[in-house]
């Protein structure tokens, strides 16, 4: 395989997924030989997931083992039929096919050094989608393309239960994960549930902001659970990671993967702020700021990774003061897909 390194930042599209996958299948071709399509995508138990009738395009490269068929050509979505121009041809030699969705190229970042990794995939609103099928041969029905997800995608919902306080939110981070990766599409056909590509070079761990009002005021938590990033930053997929556990040191600090809430407690009868206050430990305090910060761990008993194709899902309910110890968090994990993990 050849001429398949990228280099991308993640772009700002979100994908609204439909109840139903259609697949759309080729145009009938004028010529025989023509090589056609067909693709499908998982089933998405959120709605920013891109599945198989919320798919519009995708980049695709073809191979011999002397020749380049198909180098970045993007084929779309047309009514019920998936299309591109010029027309490609099926050459006497078998030929490996590999998608990525959506396209993630810039401008002179294709190189030819026998590779087929993303790189520098970062964290944001992409969902990555990647295909390989191998070992094809001229027929006149369309290669099927199998895709996969090459991501985490991670939810915040933020609720409050209590009748007492009120719970103003300024800023909702992840801290001390990686933010960044390189991806390796897999020499296996994604049609096997088993096939799936690697990630490799992660970044430094650092800080990613899902929330924040850019008015400069704060959301109030409701008894509905909110999804954070929603209608915001729109920050939902990350690079799948091992997760490290919170852990204070001396000197008042802590380390590991952690999400932080930077809010305020008030008294909903008086507004009188209840936290952060006299009493609160100056590592939950922030500078220039009258919010606290409240500090929970991304890893705990159930999950210590973020894997490849699920969906992590982080419920806090804060009906208190950080202090008082009734605040409840408890993750759920969920697969993209309805029916079994791939």
């Amino acid at each position: 395989m050849k001429n398949i390194l990228f280099a991308f930042v993640t772009g700002a599209a979100l994908l609204t997924a439909c109840s139903e996958d259609s697949v759309p299948e080729p145009q009938s071709s004028d010529s025989a030989g023509q090589i056609s399509f067909s693709a499908t995508a998982p089933h998405s138990s959120r709605a920013s997931s891109t599945t198989t009738s919320t798919l519009q395009s995708f980049l695709v490269y073809g191979f011999t083992d002397t020749s380049v068929v198909m180098n970045g050509v993007t084929v779309t979505k047309d009514g019920g039929s998936w299309t591109y121009s010029p027309a490609v041809y099926w050459p006497a030699l078998p030929v490996d096919f590999y998608a990525v969705s959506p396209d993630i190229r810039k401008s002179g970042d294709v190189m030819s050094d026998n590779s087929e990794i993303i790189k520098d995939m970062e964290y944001g609103s992409t969902d990555l989608l990647y295909a390989v099928t191998l070992d094809q041969i001229d027929t006149p029905a369309p290669v099927p393309l199998t895709f996969r997800h090459a991501m985490s995608k991670v939810a915040v919902m933020l609720s409050s239960t209590s009748e007492k306080y009120k719970i103003e939110v300024y800023h909702v981070s992840l801290n001390n994960i990686s933010l960044s990766g390189n991806f390796a599409l897999p020499r296996q056909n994604t049609s096997d549930g088993t096939a799936q590509g690697t990630w490799s070079d992660l970044s430094t761990p650092n800080s990613a902001l899902l929330y924040y009002d850019v008015s400069g005021g704060y959301t109030t938590l409701s008894t509905t659970p909110k999804d954070i990033t929603e209608g915001n930053l729109e920050a939902s997929f990350f690079v799948p990671q091992k997760l490290e556990p919170v852990k204070f040191a001396a000197g008042d600090t802590f380390t590991g993967s952690c999400l932080q809430i930077d809010c305020v407690v008030r008294d909903k009868a008086t507004g009188e702020k209840i936290w952060p206050n006299e009493y609160t430990p100056k590592y939950l305090l922030i500078n220039q700021s009258e919010s606290g910060r409240m500090v929970f761990p991304l890893s705990t008993p159930k999950v210590t990774s973020w894997l490849q194709g699920y969906s992590y899902v982080y419920n806090v309910v804060i009906n208190s003061t950080y202090s008082v110890d009734t605040i409840q968090f408890e993750p759920v994990v969920k697969d993209y897909l309805q029916s079994q993990p791939y």
